[in-house]
């Protein structure tokens, strides 16, 4: 499967699944990708699912697969973001702070997408 995003402007919302075998390069191009669709819109909240690639990445790996997550999270105006993973104990190796300090935006982390979806639309 590659790597996708779907853009559901009904919901205000971006989901991103993200495929086993991505790189950061190729996060980086699906992100380049998304800010350029049409129906892309800054205010919009988003769903990034890690749950497929978690287990493929060294510390270091997914480590920079958050560091371009986080700076891209200065590009936009949206409210919550949710971060989907197998386990989250994996995030307790993760530097998950920074990115922008004037953004108030929440993150937060689930391990299953209907969870993700309900939190991020309330």
């Amino acid at each position: 499967m590659k790597s996708l995003y779907k853009i559901i402007s009904k919901k205000n919302l971006i989901i991103e699944i993200l495929s086993a075998d991505i790189t950061t390069d190729e996060y980086t191009k699906l992100k380049y990708d998304e800010f350029h669709d049409k129906m892309f819109n800054r205010n919009y909240n988003l769903i990034s699912d890690f749950r497929l690639c978690e287990n493929n990445f060294d510390q270091k790996e997914l480590q920079n697969m958050i560091n371009t997550f986080k700076e891209n999270k200065g590009k936009i105006n949206r409210n919550k973001s949710a971060l989907i993973f197998s386990d989250i104990s994996v995030l307790k190796k993760l530097d998950l702070t920074g990115g922008n300090k004037n953004n108030s935006q929440k993150i937060s982390y689930f391990t299953d997408i209907d969870d993700a979806e309900n939190w991020v639309l309330k």
